[in-house]
């Protein structure tokens, strides 16, 4: 829960950073919440306010929801969301995966099952590992579809400079090509 928390707390600024006010807010509240989440839960080893995150875990659900329900309404079948599809649909994926996670650990706590027994190492390491694999495949094409990814500089073009050569070619002669 911790990994999806992070994934989608970083797609949930990002989708932010280029929204229009209002979801940017919204947004960008949630992901740092997420975030912050993820990251407490990593440090003590234990879910953490299982009872608030849940409810709170599936909010930017619904309001995505009510996003794509308008777009439908007021624009027909043009349907233009004011949140892009792909990220948010990761987004939805990460959120969905911790409500149901976080509904499954409250299960087993009233039934009796002690969720707090810890993992035995290897297995520790193969779930975070399995994790980090899935949650890295979903929030990095989540991540390059929002502005701020599309708008990013390719790899291998940071600092570089171009040398245009300006000697003449034999081609220069031809009266299409003069004045280059």
């Amino acid at each position: 829960m911790a990994l999806a928390s992070l994934g989608v707390g970083l797609v949930h600024l990002a989708v932010g950073a280029g929204s229009p006010l209002l979801p940017a807010i919204l947004l960008v509240g949630f992901g740092i919440a997420e975030l912050a989440w993820g990251v407490a839960i990593l440090a003590s080893g234990r879910i953490l306010l299982p009872l608030a995150a849940f409810p709170l875990s599936l909010v930017p659900v619904a309001l995505w929801g009510l996003d794509v329900t308008a777009a439908i309404a007021l624009s027909g079948t043009g349907m233009t969301a004011a949140l892009p599809f792909g990220p948010m649909a990761a987004a939805t994926v990460l959120s969905l995966f911790i409500g149901f996670s976080l509904a499954a650990s409250r299960r087993r706590s009233v039934s009796g099952q002690d969720a707090t027994t810890p993992a035995r190492p290897g297995r520790y390491l193969l779930g975070m590992l399995a994790g980090s694999l899935l949650v890295a495949g979903l929030v990095t094409p989540a991540l390059a579809g929002t502005k701020a990814g599309t708008a990013a500089v390719p790899h291998g073009e940071h600092g570089t400079t171009t040398v245009v050569d300006k000697t003449p070619s034999p081609s220069d002669d031809t009266p299409a090509h003069q004045g280059h």
